[in-house]
């Protein structure tokens, strides 16, 4: 997803209108500011800590020159943008004024950073025949936080919201406790942020992409933020997590753009990587989430969940096929092959479905993927002791 985000990132910035002037009244963001102090729903402390950070981002475009500037604009554009639309509720303040003030952070000591992500630690060293391009993300964090962020060309810095809930569940997930100290550290940064959107606890993505307009959902992330939460209930000795996993779990049980689930034929459900995008078959965030109930499901033995698991787990055992190419795994269906990176991950997540629910098409796709992966990209013999916290199938790395 995140190399697909890339490549949409200047054609969504063009979308975006210009940034609107300072004054209250033709301003979209201190209009929702006041609007929402009327109401009573923003303290007098919160609606000035909020100005304080648009002065800021907005005194630093002033300041910058070149391509910094274009990325400061961008992103003061994207806030408006969902400002102006009327959907920057009190709830998603917090998110987009965050963003808002990491951007004036970066922008004014810094211009855009190198691309560096590595990619799935699976798919690290191979050497491969000729295949689709891998894209190389550049992600930013900042010193006192564990939050990820993501540079979009043309859209600023933005919230990786997979990628930073990818990173909780794998901090969560090592017997390490100085790792999962951060881990409940990063969980403490990431529940402020998320908002109710007609009754599900969602994390947002607040930046327009492939003509989505933000806020935008993904049942790749949402299936991530329920099983780290899952996993943080049992490893931290919090079972109030896991009413919370479950709010999050209920984009599984909505139509877009409320949730993510698509009805198909025969009981089959699909769940969409896009909440704009219902049609589009992506496989990993589909196994994510089937792999992400399941394990909701046998800590909470909701019965909700366990319905959706299943029929999740009907769609993929009768279309998995239609993924392998027998040569390489499709990243959609209909839709191009899957780069490096997002075949390691067809392969990690079909394993981690076939563990969990031995169904005998997914194990199956699951060995082919993996045979096609050491055909086609052998691995040097010094990189295959490489050691990762995260568990094969378990953590959706990418965004």
């Amino acid at each position: 997803m995140a190399r697909r985000l890339v490549l949409a990132s200047l054609a969504a910035a063009s979308l975006l209108p210009a940034p609107a002037p300072a004054t209250a009244a033709g301003d979209p963001l201190v209009r929702a500011l006041q609007r929402a102090e009327a109401a009573g729903a923003l303290g007098p402390a919160q609606g000035v800590a909020y100005r304080d950070v648009l002065a800021r981002a907005r005194a630093t475009r002033a300041a910058l020159r070149g391509v910094r500037r274009r990325e400061m604009t961008a992103a003061l554009r994207v806030a408006a943008s969902i400002a102006n639309r009327g959907d920057l509720t009190v709830a998603r303040m917090p998110a987009v004024f965050l963003t808002l003030g990491r951007n004036a952070e970066w922008w004014a000591a810094s211009g855009p950073p190198a691309a560096g992500s590595p990619g799935e630690s699976g798919a690290r060293g191979r050497r491969c025949r000729p295949l689709p391009a891998r894209g190389r993300t550049a992600r930013v964090e900042f010193p006192g936080s564990e939050l990820v962020f993501q540079y979009y060309r043309g859209l600023g810095l933005q919230l990786q919201v997979n990628g930073t809930w990818a990173k909780a569940n794998a901090l969560l997930g090592s017997d390490d406790p100085a790792f999962v100290a951060r881990g409940a550290a990063l969980l403490n940064e990431l529940l402020p942020l998320g908002v109710m959107r007609d009754g599900v606890l969602a994390w947002e993505y607040l930046f327009p992409v492939f003509g989505g307009r933000p806020p935008w959902i993904s049942a790749l992330s949402q299936a991530t933020a329920v099983q780290a939460m899952t996993r943080a209930a049992a490893k931290l000795g919090r079972p109030d997590l896991l009413p919370v996993a479950g709010q999050a779990a209920g984009a599984f049980a909505f139509a877009p753009p409320a949730g993510v689930r698509v009805p198909l034929r025969r009981g089959q459900v699909w769940f969409a990587l896009y909440s704009f995008a219902p049609r589009q078959r992506v496989l990993n965030a589909h196994l994510q989430a089937v792999a992400a109930l399941f394990d909701f499901a046998q800590a909470s033995g909701d019965p909700h969940t366990k319905a959706a698991y299943d029929a999740g787990l009907h769609a993929v055992r009768r279309r998995i096929g239609g993924f392998d190419t027998g040569v390489w795994s499709k990243y959609a269906n209909p839709g191009r092959l899957a780069d490096l990176n997002y075949h390691v991950l067809n392969r990690d997540l079909a394993r981690g479905v076939c563990r969990r629910s031995g169904d005998r098409a997914v194990c199956r796709a699951a060995g082919a993927f993996a045979s096609q992966l050491e055909r086609r990209c052998p691995r040097p013999r010094v990189a295959r002791n490489a050691v990762s916290v995260a568990r094969d199938g378990e953590v959706a790395a990418r965004g």
